[in-house]
């Protein structure tokens, strides 16, 4: 959650901190700060707010510092204040530690220090870093064994970095199961919470893994174990994303150039893993692997509800059974896995705690391990036995719109791979799904050109406090998303629900104040939800309804109707998902909110 940006090197260190820290801005803070080695001493400058308010309280003043480190704190122990942002310090200001995750152990550590004479300026869980290390180099411990002794005293999740004025020139890191990644340049060394940080310096990487301590200084890195200090070998792998990527290229937001990256978005996941002429799909991940007898999906968030579509296409066209549920109920229930059992991990950063954890839990208990991820040098691909691993890119806005597209593909190519090796699909169905699935790419480039519909939808509903959303089979879920991104960037209530659902209860909040957005494609179920959606019409609701361009009697009863292509109902999640992204998106932006950092949120969630 928290922004983590370390440097070493020749460079003046302030730009490249504040230039780190924009480019984790997505992540999600409420303050930002930085300490630097400034000629022989520890400054550290922070404050409560944007980045531009760090940026002003350094500007004008000429730092020559060449090694710091600065973090944007997501609030978890403590208020939004000053005195709570970090970095943080021990008692004589020589030491100063950031810090990204929890420690559970924290109050029994600051009462102990407490006793021993330590002065406490902030009610976080991480100043007890700072003070456990300054015991330890009063004692004689050098900075990397100081911050190793510490951390082995550390219960939780955690990534922390390290400096001090006894130790010029060198900063030391800890990983235990937050993310941190070393970016390895030509005479500078950078750490970084994420990739993004590092792109403007070096493409050649290494994650660190859990239990990891590494020092950077101007020779280079070395690594060793958290538990005995071992030294550990670490080679640097090549990343292909560049900087460039990361910039909105002229659109107003990351999300609304997210959202229309999409249709390239397919394209590249579908690249080489299906034959349109045969309908084959050929996934290299699963080569050799048995078909399962069962599917466990794990997953939180905007993710868990392309797990809930994986779901219904593994059962409908593989006729696997399979159950999906919340990463952080399963990791702390009694799940049962049964032999022959795929226990699949879906995460866009690779690194959600929750996600992980239930991974962890699924491959204890004998399932074979998959992770659906967009990063490949992320934990949680290095710890499944099988990654398959998306094409989105970086995605920046902190709502989920790109990556989830891919993780839908995934989960297509997925269900019709174990559909054609188990015999369920024959060649002529197989070449018919391949056929749709191929075309969905144009067919989303044609959503797109109706931004402009669904941006004029918004500004006539922006001022409601209440949405609902309706979806049946395959779009229910679609409908727990729309009201999701809705939620998560324009702050107002929605909620999604199976249509058929809606009398036995939500029916009693509709009124002309709350409008209803219903998923209504042509296909098995389209009577059922035409039903449900005059339920909506009786109660005076304003109705939106995702149809069929040439559906004439949806658009007969839609307040709002916004012509989707005609596809097959199996494939029309992928349609739908774009109009329920730009709905949310144009709602936001017409209430003059910040759409890419919505409040309380972060883009990846690092902590329980």
């Amino acid at each position: 959650m928290c922004g983590i940006i370390g440097y070493v090197g020749p460079r003046k260190v302030v730009p490249v901190i504040l230039g780190g820290l924009h480019k984790l801005e997505y992540r999600g803070y409420d303050s930002a700060g930085m300490a630097i080695l400034e000629k022989g001493e520890v400054v550290v400058v922070k404050r409560r707010g944007k980045l531009k308010e760090l940026e002003e309280a350094v500007t004008g003043i000429d730092y020559t510092a060449t090694t710091g480190m600065g973090h944007t704190r997501w609030a978890t122990h403590g208020k939004v204040e000053d005195r709570n942002a970090h970095p943080h310090v021990d008692c004589k200001g020589q030491l100063a530690v950031i810090h990204n995750g929890i420690i559970e152990n924290y109050e029994a550590l600051r009462q102990d220090l407490v006793k021993r004479g330590h002065v406490f300026v902030s009610d976080t869980d991480s100043e007890v870093i700072a003070h456990l290390m300054e015991d330890q180099v009063a004692a004689g411990a050098d900075l990397l064994d100081a911050a190793r002794v510490t951390a082995l005293q550390l219960d939780g999740a955690f990534a922390f970095l390290v400096l001090g004025k006894a130790f010029p020139g060198r900063i030391v890191a800890v990983r235990k199961l937050s993310p941190l990644v070393l970016g390895v340049g030509e005479g500078e060394m950078v750490l970084g919470s994420d990739t993004p940080a590092l792109l403007d310096y070096t493409h050649r990487i290494i994650p660190l893994h859990d239990g990891d301590v590494v020092e950077i200084n101007e020779q280079g890195f070395a690594f060793y174990a958290l538990d005995d200090g071992a030294r550990l070998e670490r080679a640097p792998m090549m990343v292909q994303w560049n900087a460039s990527a990361a910039e909105k290229q002229g659109f107003k937001h990351f999300m609304l150039k997210e959202i229309h990256e999409q249709p390239v978005v397919i394209r590249d996941t579908l690249y080489s893993r299906i034959d349109i002429d045969t309908g084959h799909v050929d996934l290299q991940e699963f080569q050799g692997e048995a078909v399962p007898k069962r599917v466990s999906i794990v997953a939180a968030g905007t993710s868990y509800h392309a797990a809930r579509v994986g779901k219904y296409l593994l059962e409908e066209l593989a006729r696997i059974p399979t159950d999906v549920s919340f990463s952080s109920e399963y990791r702390y229930g009694r799940p049962i896995v049964q032999p022959g059992t795929l226990g699949i991990a879906v995460t866009q950063s690779g690194e959600t705690i929750d996600t992980l954890a239930a991974l962890r839990l699924q491959r204890s208990l004998g399932a074979k391990v998959v992770a659906i991820t967009n990063r490949p040098e992320s934990t949680v691909a290095r710890e499944s036995e099988i990654s398959f691993v998306t094409q989105a890119g970086i995605e920046i806005g902190v709502a989920a719109t790109k990556s989830f597209m891919a993780q839908l593909i995934a989960f297509y190519l997925i269900a019709l791979y174990f559909g054609q090796r188990n015999g369920v699909l024959d060649s002529d169905s197989s070449v018919r799904y391949a056929s749709q699935l191929s075309s969905l790419s144009q067919k989303c480039e044609q959503v797109l050109e109706y931004a402009g519909m669904m941006e004029t939808i918004a500004r006539k509903f922006y001022k409601v406090h209440d949405m609902i959303y309706v979806g049946r089979g395959v779009n229910y879920p679609m409908a727990l998303e729309g009201a999701l991104k809705m939620k998560e960037i324009s702050y107002i209530h929605a909620e999604g629900y199976a249509a058929g659902e809606l009398k036995h209860g939500p029916i009693a909040l509709l009124d002309q104040d709350v409008p209803v957005v219903g998923i209504l494609p042509q296909g098995p179920l389209y009577e059922k939800v035409y039903s449900n959606l005059q339920e909506s019409i009786a109660r005076d609701s304003p109705l939106v309804v995702l149809g069929d361009k040439k559906d004439r009697r949806a658009q007969a009863i839609a307040t709002d109707f916004i012509p989707m292509p005609t596809v097959d109902e199996l494939f029309s999640p992928v349609v739908c998902a774009l109009p329920l992204q730009l709905l949310a998106y144009y709602t936001a932006d017409a209430k003059g909110l910040d759409v890419d950092q919505p409040r309380n949120l972060a883009k990846s969630v690092t902590v329980e």
